[in-house]
C-alpha cells in the first residue's frame, strides 16, 4: 500500500513538473542555446568540405552541449520548471495539507524528485530537439574521416546521461538554496550563479584542480565519462539528501 502510494506522489509531482509553461519554456531556450552555440561550428564544418572527426551529426551536436555558452545558460534554464514549487508550498503552509494527505514521507520525496526531474528532462528534450536540429542541418556535411569507429555512438549515450544528471543538478541546487533562503525567486538566480563562481574560482585560483569545475562534471575533457556520471550522481544525492532535511525542518515549525 505505501509503495502504490508513494508511486502515486511521484507520478503527481512528476506530471504537475513536467507539463507546465516553465518547462516548456526552458526545452526551447536551452535547444536555442545549443543550436546557436554551434552554428559557427557547422559553418567551420562546411569551409573545410567535411568532417574528420567522424559523423557530421555526432561531432556537431556533442560540440553544441559541451560549448562554454551551452554549459554556462543551462544552469540559468533548468530551475524554470519545479525548482521554486518546494518554497512556494512551504511559504503558503499549503505543504501542511499535502504532507498530512500523501504522508510525510511521500512529499518530501516527491517534492525532492520533481524537482530533480524537471531538471533532468528538460535538459535530456532539449538535447533530443538539437540532435534532430544538428542532424537535419548536416545532411549536405560529408565524412571525410578514415577511421568508422562505434565509439561516437556510445558517447552519445553518456552525453544523455550526463546532461540528464547535469540538469537534475542545478535543479536541486536552486531548489535548495531557495528553501534554505526561505526566497523562491533565488531559486532561479543562484544555479547561475554558483556554476559563474565557481567555475571562475577554479579557472583563476586552483586550476590544476580540474575535478573542482562544474564544467569537468558536465562534460569531462581531462577525466572519464565515469568520472561524471560518479561526480552528478553524488552531488545529486548529497543535495536531495539535504533539501529533504530542510523541508522536513521547515514542516515542524
Amino acid at each position: 500500500m505505501k509503495k502504490k502510494k508513494l508511486f502515486s506522489v511521484l507520478s503527481a509531482e512528476g506530471k504537475s513538473s513536467i507539463f507546465n509553461p516553465g518547462f516548456a519554456a526552458g526545452v526551447l531556450l536551452l535547444t536555442v542555446v545549443f543550436v546557436t552555440a554551434g552554428y559557427s561550428y557547422m559553418e567551420y564544418l562546411l569551409e573545410m568540405g567535411g568532417s574528420v572527426e567522424g559523423a557530421p551529426w555526432i561531432v556537431l551536436f556533442t560540440y553544441c552541449i559541451s560549448s562554454d555558452q551551452s554549459l554556462l545558460l543551462l544552469p540559468l534554464f533548468v530551475p524554470l520548471a519545479a525548482s521554486g514549487n518546494a518554497q512556494t508550498e512551504l511559504k503558503s503552509r499549503f505543504c501542511l495539507f499535502l504532507a498530512e494527505r500523501s504522508g510525510k514521507k511521500e512529499y518530501l520525496l516527491g517534492k525532492v524528485s520533481g524537482a530533480a526531474i524537471s531538471g533532468g528532462l528538460m535538459t535530456l528534450f532539449s538535447y533530443i530537439l538539437t540532435l534532430c536540429i544538428v542532424s537535419i542541418a548536416c545532411m549536405n556535411i560529408t565524412d571525410v574521416s578514415r577511421n568508422i569507429s562505434e565509439l561516437p555512438v556510445w558517447n552519445l549515450i553518456f552525453e544523455f546521461l550526463c546532461g540528464f544528471l547535469n540538469g537534475a543538478l542545478w535543479s536541486l541546487v536552486g531548489s535548495a538554496a531557495a528553501v534554505f533562503t526561505k526566497n523562491s525567486y533565488l531559486a532561479y538566480a543562484s544555479p547561475f550563479i554558483f556554476y559563474y563562481v565557481m567555475t571562475v574560482f577554479q579557472e583563476r585560483y586552483y586550476e590544476n584542480l580540474y575535478f573542482l569545475s562544474p564544467k569537468q562534471w558536465a562534460f569531462p575533457s581531462y577525466y572519464g565519462t565515469a568520472f561524471c556520471v560518479f561526480v552528478l550522481l553524488f552531488l545529486d544525492l548529497a543535495l536531495s539528501g539535504l533539501l529533504i532535511k530542510s523541508i522536513e525542518r521547515r514542516l515542524l515549525r
